[in-house]
């Protein structure tokens, strides 16, 4: 299998079933400065979020697979429907935060407060996977 391929595909997939991409599907791979191994390579998404090459490259072109590799698996992992912003999910999040800093309920009510700014952001990117909410 052709990860880099099969990565712009995806992404060439997601836009013709009409994902609001703002650069369209363009993958992005940016190469790390180098002369010799370990080669690092990045890829940024549609979207935004960015990956790196996690192992160890002797080649340019094993760290450009090995970036997409990584961004392809978030990629379709992020699809998952237990990935997206629902109010169930917004809920528990805003319920856990309050829980780890000893807040109480009207702080996730307010959006003066980190956590009402929390829930707020939720709440705006309702719908969207994290990896868009990213």
């Amino acid at each position: 299998v052709n990860v880099v391929e099969a990565l712009q595909e995806f992404w060439q997939m997601k836009q013709s079933r009409g994902a609001e991409l703002r650069n369209g599907a363009l993958v992005v791979y940016e190469m790390v400065p180098g002369s010799s191994p370990p080669y690092v390579c990045y890829v940024t998404l549609p979207g935004g979020s960015c990956f790196g090459s996690f192992q160890f490259c002797p080649t340019k072109a094993e760290a450009r697979r090995s970036a997409a590799k990584i961004a392809l698996m978030n990629s379709v992992f992020n699809e998952h429907p237990s990935r997206r912003i629902t109010d169930e999910f917004i809920e528990k999040s805003v319920s856990e935060a309050l829980a780890s800093f000893n807040g109480n309920r009207d702080e996730a009510d307010n959006p003066n407060t980190g956590i009402g700014a929390f829930r707020f952001m939720l709440e705006s990117n309702k719908g969207k996977s994290m990896l868009e909410f990213q």
